[in-house]
């Protein structure tokens, strides 16, 4: 039985004391914040915002001014934190599970960059390390729901696309992949995005169309720069202790953690 988020339960209880503590940390820090003398940051900018469209009347009568702060910060929390910590962990467990991609990577990321922080054109360079995050961005999109989603059955291009599809199904369909649609092979994204299938909308990790994920850039660096510096840094195997179970909420995250057997190089 549906149950309404407003009645009293007690997961809705625990759900609205929740918010409510993450609120008030999150406006103490704002306030906090608001009284140093630093430089302009995202925070200051954010603030500066809601107060112009407070001044000028252009927030909603629902929307304080405290509570636009606070839903911007959990926006750029989750969208910009979240999905790519999770994300790493979803790469980390496959490089583990595949020795011969970690070697891989690791050799390439050595190459490359040596003993320093990578720059922008090391980035560029990182082909093996880049389609191993396509790769695991297609088993794994960060995000499983889409705000769109198909009302009926139709046809784009040839391409059937039936009611209700998302985005997990579209990047394992295996008459779209092909036979080992369902496994680990970073090696289908060889000859690059636009090589690894025959339409554009058939992988969509950051979306696609004119809502695209404006961060998506700026995501593959952070990508990249965290696995290539604990690669080149560390070896990792899969503990016995890892159980694999992807769950299904917001985000698709190992729904009993991430295990591996770490050792500095």
């Amino acid at each position: 039985m549906y149950c309404n988020r407003y009645m009293p339960t007690k997961p809705n209880r625990e759900a609205c004391q929740l918010e409510k503590q993450i609120n008030s940390m999150i406006l103490s820090m704002v306030r906090a914040r608001s009284q140093a003398t630093s430089e302009r940051d995202l925070l200051k900018s954010l603030q500066e915002a809601a107060k112009r469209y407070e001044d000028n009347g252009d927030l909603p009568s629902n929307i304080s001014c405290d509570k636009f702060i606070v839903d911007n910060c959990k926006n750029i929390y989750f969208v910009g934190y979240d999905t790519t910590a999770t994300s790493v962990s979803w790469c980390l467990v496959l490089l583990a599970a595949y020795p011969d991609w970690r070697a891989r990577t690791r050799t390439e990321v050595h190459d490359i960059c040596g003993d320093n922080l990578p720059d922008v054109d090391m980035l560029q360079s990182m082909k093996m390390l880049t389609m191993v995050i396509q790769e695991t961005l297609r088993l794994y999109p960060p995000v499983v729901d889409m705000v769109r989603e198909t009302m009926q059955d139709v046809s784009l291009n040839g391409i059937h696309i039936p009611k209700g599809i998302a985005r997990p199904t579209l990047h394992q369909d295996p008459n779209l992949w092909g036979p080992d649609a369902h496994q680990f092979n970073p090696e289908r994204f060889s000859k690059g995005l636009k090589g690894a299938y025959t339409s554009p909308h058939v992988y969509m990790p950051f979306g696609a169309g004119t809502r695209v994920c404006a961060g998506q850039h700026f995501a593959m660096v952070e990508l990249k720069v965290i696995l290539s510096q604990i690669i080149s840094r560390f070896s990792f195997t899969l503990s016995s202790s890892y159980r694999h179970s992807p769950a299904f909420r917001l985000l698709i995250k190992p729904e009993h953690g991430v295990h591996l057997h770490i050792r500095k190089l």
